[in-house]
């Protein structure tokens, strides 16, 4: 009796830690501002509502849509306003959009969502 007990334990263990595993991370929707923000420049900006990623980079405006698969944030489609800044935060700006077309590693604590692939690391707050 003990042991098919513990067996049907471990069993019911086993089958909760793969059906977490499986499970997709949702990020909450809304608007987040960029915390580990150079203060000589705005802070970056997005938005996610409905599987649609609207930002501001400093100067230009951008849209695309975006998913989560794997852990990793899949950006799409992503378009972008034209305006002329200085190279400073025309180099952020592309600097920032390749990041995000990167499929960054996405996690979600405390409020502060942080993108991270190989040694670039964004972190932006949900306000």
């Amino acid at each position: 009796m003990f042991t098919k007990h513990f067996i049907c334990t471990v069993a019911a263990c086993c089958l909760l830690l793969l059906v977490t595993a499986c499970q997709q991370l949702s990020l909450p929707q809304g608007q987040y501002q960029q915390l580990n923000n150079d203060t000589t420049l705005k802070p970056l900006r997005l938005s996610l509502q409905d599987n649609r990623l609207t930002g501001f980079t400093g100067c230009n405006n951008m849209i695309g849509n975006y998913s989560i698969d794997e852990g990793s944030l899949v950006v799409s489609q992503l378009a972008s306003t034209m305006m002329a800044c200085s190279e400073p935060i025309m180099q952020r700006e592309q600097e920032f959009s390749t990041f995000l077309q990167s499929k960054p590693k996405v996690m979600f604590n405390n409020n502060v969502m942080t993108l991270r692939k190989d040694d670039a690391e964004y972190q932006f707050e949900l306000l």
